[in-house]
């Protein structure tokens, strides 16, 4: 590079980043630069380049490349090197390589890991990396031993055997780990259909010792136990023999496979039908499919025969005969068939949707319940269908009848496919689709052709197309009949058979289509039979509120009236006459009740029955009323004179409710004039009936009541704080009114002990100024308030000669 436009002065370069392939020439350079007509000054640096080591594994047996060995690089201050914490791995190629080493470098290779069936070489390896130069390094693994272990029966020498159980460790005890072919973690192994057992990658001393041997042969405590010392890259071999007895073995496999069955039960006997062996020749095969029978007398012949299988298997009861020869093992190899499958699907019949929760019996022709674990309900052979709608039982061989006991709700069983009976084989699958069709529902309401009202009672007989009664069905309280599906889809027919009682029967039919899954609505009026009600309300007895005498007809009466299943049919009130007339009513019972009274009289809500009998009937009823007498009363009395800042305190007497009958809503209120006093304590007084009440208050800062005390009890006389700081009212605020709210209270209500009220007359009152205090009371009766008020008037004395009285007591 140029650098153009130096003054004049010395100068150094220096260089301080390179290529990754160069070291860096870190000697600078310092030059002049005399500033006068001049040559360009050049100036070299030079950059070795870096070195590299290439490390190569190879087999010490054969030279060929190993892969996948680990290695360890560092310098020799012990930095690791590269980007993997100085871990390399050989490639396919048995090699890797180092590169960008600044020259002069000592480098440690180490190896860490060899390949499996190599011993370990880690002795470590240094290389001085030069410039520009890689290096290779060598390594030489030696692969580890290999051991055969031959098991043959000790008659020929000759025949391997299959199956034998060998534990191999280390003289040290650990146990013999194979790199390739059969594994173990326990240090045991099985020889193959060879007899052998072949084990690579070891190195060392080595205990076989054979642990188990197959049925038919003995083992040779003799050389039950060997030891071997196998070198690197070398391969031992021991032999064992085991003695051969007079064995009879009884193999039984699935047909077609090797899969072996356990559980099958075989009966063993000689010709003669003598038991042979213990529990009385009873054998059953092991988890291996095997029964193994030892020490047998040669000569014999056996008569083997299966007698019971496992759920889910044929039977084979053919038996099976062998003549026993001397030192040898005797094989009889049965099969099994598998049982067959049922599968029964239930689907909806419209859209092919399965139906889950259906259930089914499912027995054999002879009765016997097809009895399995999946989806059973019980041990009777019930079952019910999956999320797929399906039940499937393995295991099953026979004639199979399925019948259905219990279909989903809103869904109709077929008849003619209710009980299905299928034949299923060994080995085979056989499949059952049952359908069913969603029911349909009619929905019929019956009402009244004036009213429009629900009829009650109302019996009806549906048949289908063919005039086949479905079921008769009765309207209810509001004249509805729901036929929830039960229906399939078709035309049918429905009569009204029975009508209800002062209705005239409708006897034309009426036709009806169902849809599939749907909901048929029939709107079906009757022509009433009516006649009329007359109710006549008259006085008990004299009124001294209105002067009238017993015997009046009272005018404004209300009453009610009900038919037989309490449907409120009419409203009517008595005319001046004192007469309420219904309008046209079916025959058939009603309830008459008294729902308001006239004023001054009592409400009679005693019920009255009457009934219509015949078309155009005129049913009459006599009622009369008691008069009522409604009265409250309150009387107040408090000082004539005060003086400013005096306490005043106000007597309540005569508070009660003196009607004959009950009041609603009862209260005693007293109003403050704000003006002249302030309310200190209020005393409740006890009241002559159970009850609890309580007492609300006003100020002049709020416009509706807050509460002072709640559930006070009647039997009590309570003494309540009722001052601003009591109240916690605000600067200005004071109580206006304060009220004893008791809701309903008897006739007769009043006070016992009489409630009081102090207060205390304000400052700076004038001479000769009046306030007054007012209380009333109140109730209501009849929706009508019934009150009574009451006042004390109370006159401010203020002295107006100062000279002070004389002094008294000397």
């Amino acid at each position: 590079f140029t650098v153009t436009g130096l003054k004049a002065g010395y100068y150094i370069c220096e260089e301080v980043e390179s290529d990754g392939d160069h070291v860096i020439d870190s000697a600078p350079q310092s030059f002049y630069i005399s500033g006068k007509d001049q040559d360009i000054i050049t100036l070299y640096f030079n950059n070795s380049p870096k070195g590299s080591v290439l490390v190569r594994k190879v087999s010490a047996s054969d030279g060929s490349p190993l892969s996948d060995v680990e290695f360890l690089v560092t310098t020799s201050n012990g930095t690791v090197v590269g980007n993997a914490n100085g871990k390399y791995v050989t490639d396919s190629s048995g090699s890797f390589l180092v590169e960008g080493i600044d020259p002069g470098t000592t480098l440690v290779v180490k190896e860490t890991r060899a390949k499996p069936g190599y011993l370990l070489d880690d002795t470590p390896q240094t290389v001085e990396v030069k410039a520009g130069v890689t290096v290779t390094l060598e390594f030489r693994d030696k692969p580890e031993g290999g051991l055969i272990v031959h098991k043959l029966s000790s008659g020929d020498k000759k025949t391997p055997l299959e199956g034998v159980q060998f534990k191999i460790t280390y003289a040290d005890g650990r146990f013999a780990d194979n790199k390739g072919g059969q594994l173990s973690s326990n240090g045991l192994y099985f020889t193959d259909e060879n007899g052998l057992i072949v084990l690579d990658g070891i190195t060392g001393t080595l205990i076989v010792t054979e642990v188990q041997t197959v049925p038919g042969y003995t083992i040779d405590p003799a050389r039950q136990s060997q030891t071997v010392v196998i070198n690197p890259d070398d391969t031992q071999e021991l032999w064992f023999y085991n003695t051969p007895t007079t064995t009879l073995v009884l193999e039984k496999y699935l047909e077609g496979t090797t899969t072996p069955l356990k559980g099958v039960t075989f009966l063993v006997t000689d010709s003669s039908g003598r038991a042979i062996g213990s529990s009385n020749g009873e054998y059953i095969t092991d988890e291996n499919g095997r029964i193994v029978i030892n020490d047998l007398t040669p000569g014999t012949t056996v008569v083997a025969r299966e007698i019971k299988t496992p759920d889910g298997y044929v039977l084979d009861s053919t038996p099976k005969t062998i003549l026993l020869k001397s030192g040898e093992v005797n094989t009889l190899r049965f099969y099994n068939r598998a049982a067959g499958t049922l599968v029964v699907v239930k689907l909806d019949k419209n859209d092919k949707t399965p139906l889950e929760g259906v259930e089914f019996e499912i027995t054999y022709s002879d009765g016997r319940y097809v009895d399995a674990d999946y989806g059973r309900l019980s041990s009777k052979g019930l079952y019910r269908t999956d999320a797929n709608g399906e039940i499937r039982i393995p295991g099953i061989v026979g004639t199979v009848i399925v019948t259905e006991t219990k279909p989903l709700d809103g869904y109709i069983v077929d008849e003619g496919t209710r009980t299905q009976t299928v034949q299923v084989n060994p080995g085979d699958t056989q499949t059952i689709v049952v359908y069913n069709t969603q029911g349909s529902s009619a929905l019929i309401h019956k009402i009244d052709s004036v009213t429009n009202r629900g009829i009650y009672g109302v019996t009806f007989l549906l048949s289908d197309a063919k005039g086949n009664p479905v079921g008769t069905y009765q309207s209810d309280n509001n004249g509805y009949v729901y036929i929830d599906k039960e229906l399939k889809d078709g035309k049918y027919t429905i009569r009204e058979i029975e009508c209800a009682e002062g209705y005239i029967l409708d006897t034309v039919p009426k036709t009806v289509y169902i849809q599939y899954g749907g909901c048929e609505t029939i709107v079906w009026k009757n022509t009433p039979i009516t006649g009329q009600i007359q109710i006549t309300k008259t006085s008990a007895d004299y009124n001294i509120n209105n002067g009238w005498p017993a015997g009046t007809v009272l005018p404004g009466v209300e009453f009610e009236i009900y038919d037989r299943a309490g449907n409120l049919v009419d409203t009517v009130k008595t005319d001046k006459n004192g007469v309420a007339r219904s309008k046209p009513l079916p025959l058939g019972r009603y309830k008459i009740v008294e729902s308001k009274a006239a004023d001054f009289y009592a409400l009679d809500k005693t019920p009255i029955e009457v009934e219509i009998e015949f078309a155009g009937q005129i049913v009459k009823a006599a009622m009369t009323n008691k008069s009522t007498f409604t009265n409250v009363s309150i009387t107040k009395r408090g000082y004539k004179e005060v003086m400013p800042g005096q306490t005043i305190r106000y007597d309540f007497s005569d508070i009660g409710n003196n009607s004959s009958v009950a009041l609603e809503s009862f209260y005693w209120r007293d109003t403050l004039p704000i003006g002249a006093v302030r309310l200190d304590k209020i005393t409740t007084g006890t009241w002559n009936a159970p009850g609890n009440y309580k007492i609300v208050y006003k100020t002049n800062l709020s416009s509706g009541y807050r509460l002072l005390a709640d559930n006070l009890s009647t039997a009590r006389n309570y003494t309540l704080d009722a001052s601003p700081a009591a109240l916690g009212l605000a600067n200005g605020e004071a109580v206006t009114e304060f009220m004893a709210v008791f809701g309903v209270v008897p006739a007769g209500f009043r006070q016992v002990e009489a409630p009081k009220v102090t207060c205390t007359v304000l400052q700076g009152l004038t001479n000769g100024v009046q306030f007054t205090n007012v209380a009333d009371v109140g109730g209501v009766y009849n929706n009508q308030w019934v009150m009574a008020v009451d006042r004390w008037v109370t006159t401010v004395y203020t002295p107006t000669d100062p000279t002070p009285l004389p002094r008294t007591g000397y």
